[in-house]
């Protein structure tokens, strides 16, 4: 009788044991579950954050992108005025023209888009977070297009920058002063102004490097606008495959 006491008691605690460790697990299993949901909704929330951001960005981006086409089409128009202005057969009396155009000519600024989104995505550990992997690889596609552009757009900057150094050989210091107003804008001098120079050899070499800004500025319009193109597809493409609307 005593063995077959100990014998059943033994049985009793292996059972006991065995399902205190099943549910011990389940308990575990079930809260690894429960937060690797949370971490997944999380997630899915930051993401859909994440792209509505960067399809208010492509909005912004077309904005601002067609301020600069405009620019690039201003640029075009005086660079042909300029020229205009250089072959004219009586170019001294054209000198308040050619402190204006110039002035106005050699000034550039830095060509940005709105990369708030994409910024924020590669520090939260890069594109991993968009799970949509035509998404992700249409925005790749779209900055890779706008890193090309700012290379042009860089490459611009520096046909601007070489009208400089021939500055004090076509024109007068004091008289270059008169054509900016108190808030830096270019203006036309009312006031006479004095050509140092109207040497065939630096007129031409004026000529050349204003045809290069023209023929640049008319490759940035063309990418410009294809890259608003471009982002309009993306946004109505991101739109539908997250159903923002």
């Amino acid at each position: 009788m005593e063995v077959h006491h100990h014998s059943h008691t033994a049985r009793k605690r292996w059972a006991h044991y065995f399902w205190e460790f099943l549910m011990l697990f389940l308990a575990v299993f079930c809260g690894f579950l429960a937060e690797y949901q949370l971490e997944h909704k999380i997630e899915k929330t930051r993401e859909r954050q994440y792209i509505r951001s960067f399809v208010e960005d492509l909005e912004a981006d077309a904005k601002s992108l067609q301020g600069r086409i405009d620019y690039c089409d201003q640029t075009v128009r005086r660079v042909d005025s300029l020229i205009a202005v250089f072959n004219h057969p009586e170019l001294k009396k054209m000198a308040v023209e050619v402190y204006y155009f110039l002035r106005w000519m050699h000034r550039s600024d830095v060509f940005s888009v709105n990369d708030r989104t994409i910024v924020q995505l590669r520090n939260a550990g890069g594109m991993r977070l968009v799970s949509n992997k035509d998404v992700a690889d249409s925005m790749n596609s779209y900055y890779k297009e706008v890193d090309h552009i700012k290379f042009i757009y860089e490459e611009q900057v520096e046909w601007r920058r070489a009208l400089r150094p021939d500055f004090s050989r076509l024109m007068n210091g004091t008289d270059y002063g008169k054509t900016i107003d108190e808030k830096n804008t270019v203006i036309r001098s009312s006031e006479p102004l004095q050509l140092r120079s109207t040497d065939p050899e630096l007129i031409n070499e004026y000529i050349l490097l204003l045809n290069n800004i023209k023929g640049i500025n008319l490759g940035l319009k063309r990418r410009m606008g294809s890259l608003i193109t471009k982002g309009t597809i993306i946004r109505e493409f991101i739109i539908n495959e997250y159903h923002l609307n």
